[in-house]
């Protein structure tokens, strides 16, 4: 693998979330001081909605992406460029045919926003600003998938820090002079059609070819398979679009909108913690597996590989998901300035599972999406979408919005099993019962740890003495453990010697960066 190019988008990628995240949490913490949080919750029922009609999309930029991996390894240009120019004009229709869903979907505003404190028409308003952002999108959007597939990622994830930081400052300074939440939520919609074009620039620059007209036929879509991906990735939007799309609205339409708003709060720290602890870590790993899974490695090499991240994931699970069951509540307690903001314990309980689960089977999802062949697991998509919805609604009205978390926890257990299935069974040849078993005697681990966790840190004050004490627990609990169950395992022990090496590289790029940029303001 090309472990220089993934050392500087994790670097980058890392520093740049974190950033944006202390950015957003700053937002919406002034946000509260100038005019009510059920404003947000608008924000977050309508984006589920939005997120549902993105079905429209087909999954046109997965089965893009994983057919630019073989071409960028080749250094196809010719392939490469029909490639992105069948994805601009694919979007643009995608763009139109959610202009029409959107406005068809507007007639069920009333029915998905409970108790609103504002007017029919002022929701509407809100609705319209969002759709209009999310069909500007589609038009530029496309070309970030092209630094992406090339390893490239910081050069997005660059452009998207540096307008964050203007476009929020704007954002803030245009909420204390003129307290309007239409114009608070103008100005952050303008933040990705802003990035967009920058990018589009610097495609243009960086990949010239790009510029240039192609002609795609029916056999260059019929070669590579793309109108079956298209029909059964078809199921996995749909299925993927109401699980992960549907909660804001039954929160909405059951428990009311501001349950939206304080669901919302943990939803950002949550987004925030994960982008930066591990999404933003483990981005970078999806091109290079795809360049990895398209040369000509040998496979049990690839397995052993795999094992290895396999336990690194495990170890950064069980510490994200005990960091949330410890700091959630006095996070959100600190940063929103009062107990008021909080939801039950045995939300945070469950929720801290459900990122257990998501997170432990990440790098499955990174193998998973370089391969395509969606059919494979569209059934466990499916019923995956069913069980979400049933669960949530029959839940939520016995537990709220812990009955609406649990649906969650459940719901992704199909998608687990059919990522798993697809790639330790059908790729590698291994065994998934034994995979599976070893989960399970692990996720046993993390539950009997997460009681002793909850015990001890139940009664602890949020004062900078408990949360001292909270962050001892973190430390000492899981790594003890962890490491009682690992430390004679050869992949574990091939685990350290490879970060031992990532980390010696790491320290030679960000020397060469300081280096290069002290040698640039000598030359000035």
């Amino acid at each position: 693998m090309n472990s220089k190019k993934m050392i500087k988008n994790s670097i980058i990628s890392f520093v740049a979330q974190v950033l944006s995240m202390i950015l957003q949490f700053v937002n919406r913490r002034i946000f509260v001081m100038f005019l009510d949080i059920e404003y947000l919750g608008y924000q977050s029922v309508f984006g589920n909605v939005f997120s549902i009609l993105s079905v429209a999309e087909l999954g046109i930029g997965g089965i893009i992406s994983f057919h630019l991996y073989r071409e960028i390894v080749t250094d196809n240009k010719q392939e490469i460029g029909k490639l992105m120019y069948l994805y601009k004009w694919v979007y643009r229709i995608i763009a139109a045919v959610v202009t029409i869903l959107g406005l068809m979907a507007c007639v069920f505003v009333p029915y998905v926003v409970k108790d609103a404190n504002r007017d029919i028409s002022y929701l509407y308003v809100v609705y319209f600003l969002q759709l209009a952002s999310t069909i500007a999108g589609y038009f530029l959007s496309y070309r970030r998938t092209i630094y992406a597939a090339d390893q490239k990622e910081y050069k997005t994830v660059e452009i998207d820090l540096l307008t964050n930081v203007v476009v929020q400052v704007v954002q803030l300074v245009m909420l204390a002079i003129f307290r309007n939440y239409l114009l608070y939520l103008a100005i952050q919609l303008s933040t990705s059609l802003i990035a967009n074009f920058i990018i589009l620039y610097k495609t243009n620059r960086d990949y010239p070819y790009l510029k240039e007209k192609y002609t795609v036929t029916m056999e260059d879509i019929r070669k590579r398979n793309m109108i079956p991906d298209v029909r059964n990735f078809l199921v996995h939007k749909i299925a993927y679009a109401v699980y992960g799309g549907t909660d804001n609205i039954v929160i909405s339409s059951i428990c009311g909108i501001r349950y939206v708003a304080l669901y919302g709060n943990y939803y950002i720290l949550q987004k925030g913690v994960l982008g930066v602890f591990f999404y933003r870590l483990l981005n970078p790993f999806q091109a290079t597996i795809g360049n990895i899974v398209y040369s000509d490695r040998n496979k049990d090499e690839l397995w052993k590989q795999f094992e290895m991240f396999d336990v690194f994931s495990f170890f950064f699970a069980s510490y994200i998901c005990f960091g949330f069951l410890i700091f959630f509540q006095s996070a959100i307690q600190i940063w929103m300035g009062s107990t008021n903001y909080l939801l039950p314990d045995m939300f945070v309980i469950v929720c801290s599972l459900t990122i257990y689960l998501t997170s432990v089977w990440e790098i499955v999802y990174k193998y998973r999406s370089v391969f395509g062949d969606y059919r494979q697991d569209r059934n466990c998509m499916l019923l995956s979408a069913v069980l979400n919805v049933v669960i949530s609604i029959t839940l939520a009205y016995k537990l709220g919005v812990v009955g609406v978390q649990i649906g969650t926890f459940f719901a992704f257990l199909p998608v687990a099993y059919g990522r798993i299935r697809f790639v330790v069974g059908y790729y590698f040849k291994k065994s998934v019962r034994k995979y599976l078993t070893k989960h399970l005697l692990l996720f046993g681990v993390v539950l009997v740890e997460s009681l002793v966790i909850y015990l001890i840190i139940r009664e602890m004050p949020v004062t900078a003495w408990g949360l001292l004490q909270r962050v001892l627990v973190w430390i000492v609990v899981p790594s003890v453990v962890n490491i009682l169950i690992y430390f004679r395992n050869p992949h574990f022990k091939n685990l350290c010697n490879y970060f031992g090496i990532l980390f010696m590289m790491m320290i030679k790029i960000v020397r060469a960066h300081c280096q290069r940029v002290k040698s640039s303001k000598e030359d000035k």
